[in-house]
């Protein structure tokens, strides 16, 4: 359809050059022969008329044909490598690190819940928003499926929840523990209904630990791929805020990952959640005497594989 049109406006400047020249030669020819009628003027106005359009239009032709073509090109040259460097030194560089995204709005637990497949790992290190009680129902939903939760919760009347609470718009710290305790309430409710015939498992360590940030990530089992979530803590509760998509391959190395330059943000993820989750084990083993010895502070489910509730999918080694 441009092409169509372009070759109009080429055609139309074409005739108006040519007509003007054309007009210019006729008039010139009857302002002299009628030079002394009093009406002769006019004629010589339309003659000029006629010559100015043509030269005025071939002046702009070839201007867009010599000059204007080459500018056009020196601008896409300029847009293109302009783009080139965002795309290598934002864009790419992003997706190198494993961002894949951000949620329009809040984060969808329960279209994340449906996608979950047997086998995989669920990590959780999130406090929680009111909203949150409506997922223990999925929770169980996916245990039975053969999904394994490892949860960071946190404990009802601690310092941490009381400042995280003053920071909430709407909310008291009376009202932020009611609903911390609720939480833990429904998923011991859930784990009650939890036994040795479901495929999956959940192990929920209670804490009164720093937050950071809140975390939510999935160990894919069969793709063998880590997505992670990360949000914010704001001055609205955690639920009702966007969080960041990273994804990266499941894989595992003896170097540190910020010693290496292909580090990726799901390996800073991964890392901090088993120094908190090998922190928390710890704390009961210090208290008990035993190694997780009953707790109120560690919740579990199947009751025969206590040992693997308490921890987290081991990663592979990465081919050297």
């Amino acid at each position: 359809m441009s092409t169509n049109a372009n070759k109009v406006k080429w055609l139309l400047s074409l005739v108006l050059i040519f007509g003007g020249f054309f007009i210019y030669q006729i008039f010139s020819v009857l302002a002299v022969d009628l030079a002394r009628k009093e009406y002769g003027w006019i004629f010589k106005i339309i003659s000029e008329f006629g010559l100015f359009m043509s030269v005025i239009i071939s002046v702009g032709y070839f201007h867009h044909w010599l000059i204007s073509d080459e500018q056009q090109k020196n601008s896409e040259k300029s847009f293109h490598d302009a783009l080139i460097k965002y795309v290598d030194t934002i864009l790419l560089s992003a997706v190198k690190r494993g961002f894949s995204g951000i949620t329009t709005k809040e984060l969808d637990f329960s279209e994340i819940m449906r996608g979950l497949g047997s086998g995989d790992y669920v990590y959780w290190l999130i406090t929680f928003d009111p909203r949150y009680k409506h997922q223990c129902r999925e929770i169980e939903n996916a245990v039975r499926d053969g999904v394994h939760f490892r949860m960071i919760i946190l404990k009802e009347n601690c310092i941490v929840g009381e400042l995280r609470a003053r920071e909430i718009t709407g909310i008291n710290p009376e009202e932020f523990n009611e609903y911390t305790k609720f939480f833990k309430i429904s998923l011991q409710d859930v784990i009650s209904r939890i036994d040795e015939n479901m495929d999956g498992s959940l192990g929920v360590f209670v804490s009164d630990g720093l937050p950071s940030i809140p975390l939510f990530m999935i160990i894919r089992n069969k793709s063998r791929k880590i997505e992670a979530y990360s949000g914010f803590y704001l001055t609205e509760s955690v639920g009702r805020m966007p969080f960041m998509k990273w994804q990266s391959e499941l894989k595992y190395s003896d170097q540190p990952s910020f010693e290496s330059e292909h580090w990726n943000i799901t390996n800073f993820f991964l890392d901090y959640f088993q120094k908190r989750w090998d922190l928390e084990r710890e704390k009961i083993d210090n208290i008990a005497g035993d190694e997780l010895e009953e707790s109120d502070d560690f919740l579990y489910a199947p009751v025969s594989v206590k040992k693997n509730c308490s921890a987290l999918m081991s990663m592979p080694k990465a081919d050297k």
